[in-house]
């Protein structure tokens, strides 16, 4: 097991830096300011310079994909039913991933930032399930087909 969280953190090092960086070109791209920005306004006020933003940002991309690569480890090392499993998932990430998104500066703390950043959180992570659910099927289908020839 202790091979399996080594393994899913450095997995998840890289994986989410890359979305993180993919994801800060996409939204630069779409502001139209036509310069990088790794981060937003708020965030990048906090330094004074944009190489340490974009060191502190790349800590951050590293932290949120090392979060959701360590926990996916409940649903292949754990006994619980899939809607308990998704569940804990979901609430475990929601918990360390909403301080990470408030570190980015994606949203502020407040109300109404909180309530979005929520909304926001929950279909996502409701559409990235469904997705998973269906390739899951599929996969079954695909066994049982091979079991029953």
């Amino acid at each position: 097991m202790k091979n399996k969280i080594i393994g899913r953190i450095v997995f998840g090092i890289f994986i989410g830096i890359d979305i993180g960086l993919l994801m800060s070109i996409l939204f630069s791209y779409l502001s139209g300011n036509k310069i990088y920005q790794p981060a937003p306004d708020r965030f990048l006020q906090l330094f004074s310079n944009e190489i340490t933003a974009m060191i502190v940002s790349v800590f951050i991309w590293a932290s949120i994909g090392v979060l959701f690569s360590v926990t996916s480890l409940i649903f292949t090392h754990t006994e619980f039913s899939i809607s308990k499993m998704t569940v804990l998932h979901c609430i475990i990430n929601y918990i360390f991933f909403v301080p990470l998104a408030l570190l980015a500066g994606w949203y502020s703390f407040d109300v109404i930032d909180l309530v979005s950043f929520t909304v926001i959180y929950v279909f996502v992570y409701f559409i990235v399930w469904i997705v998973f659910m269906l390739i899951n099927k599929r996969y079954i289908s695909e066994i049982n087909a091979k079991l029953n020839k």
